[in-house]
């Protein structure tokens, strides 16, 4: 009988390659690449989601403003020098129903002692009861006589002609603000103001909290619209406000910007 013998024969040995050092940091390049590419973008997305959220909680003023106003005679709360006439959280609040949230914007929602800063930073009010990021244009409260910088360029109510250029609410370093055509711009963005003449108040307004030369704006129509930093000259602050002063772009001789603002568009 012939017998077979099975030979059992080694099985080929395969070798486990691995990635070469060039190989890894060719990776690692490609990875801070795309990092470097999305980071920006995402950032971008954020702050733009952000800016969406202030422009509703403006639209939610507007509503509120107009409830006030319909309830007391198509007039603006107001009153006299020293009194709390432009704490308009506090006259407000029955209106607002103490929803603390929709006084800050989201990009400035802490106060300076909270860890915030520049324009980033929301104010806190003289009593610190109140803290808030936006500000309101004091020129359209219903002044007394006596009131600051004149009664004689209050608007008083919202139901004037050119409405829509009329300014309420912004983002602001301060509560509240008169602008005036001879109003100077920020040496620096968040530059805070140098005594209380009218020509320091536009300070309060001209921030670029929300980037690309652009702010938030409640107009007294209750619209909400982006303006731009330059274009705040243009818009119709108090009844006697020069829409083409010396800080709009036809104005002769020229207008000459801090650093900071000159490649924002002119208006």
């Amino acid at each position: 009988m012939t017998r077979h013998i099975l030979v059992s024969l080694p099985r080929p040995c395969i070798m486990k390659k691995g990635f070469t050092l060039i190989e890894l940091l060719v990776v690692i390049a490609i990875i801070g690449l795309l990092m470097s590419i999305l980071v920006p973008v995402l950032t971008g997305a954020r702050r733009r989601a952000k800016t969406v959220v202030c422009q509703s909680n403006l639209r939610q003023w507007g509503l509120i403003l107009e409830a006030y106003t319909n309830q007391n005679n198509g007039l603006f709360f107001g009153g006299v020098v020293g009194s709390s006439w432009d704490d308009w959280i506090e006259i407000l609040r029955p209106f607002y129903g103490n929803k603390g949230k929709i006084t800050f914007c989201p990009l400035a929602g802490k106060t300076a002692d909270q860890g915030a800063q520049g324009v980033y930073a929301a104010w806190k009010d003289s009593e610190g009861r109140d803290s808030g990021s936006y500000g309101l244009n004091g020129w359209v409260l219903n002044a007394d006589p006596s009131a600051v910088f004149g009664d004689e360029l209050y608007w008083r109510t919202p139901v004037i002609k050119g409405a829509g250029n009329v300014p309420v609410f912004l983002d602001c370093l301060w509560m509240v603000g008169w602008p005036d055509q001879n109003s100077i711009p920020p040496a620096y963005d968040g530059q805070s103001l140098n005594g209380w003449t009218v020509e320091e108040q536009m300070k309060n307004f001209c921030i670029n909290r929300h980037g690309k030369g652009a702010t938030n704006c409640l107009f007294m129509d209750w619209s909400v619209q982006s303006v731009g930093l330059k274009q705040l000259w243009k818009l119709k602050w108090h009844k006697n406000f020069d829409i083409n002063g010396p800080w709009t772009k036809n104005y002769n001789p020229p207008p000459h910007w801090p650093e900071w603002m000159r490649k924002f568009k002119d208006y």
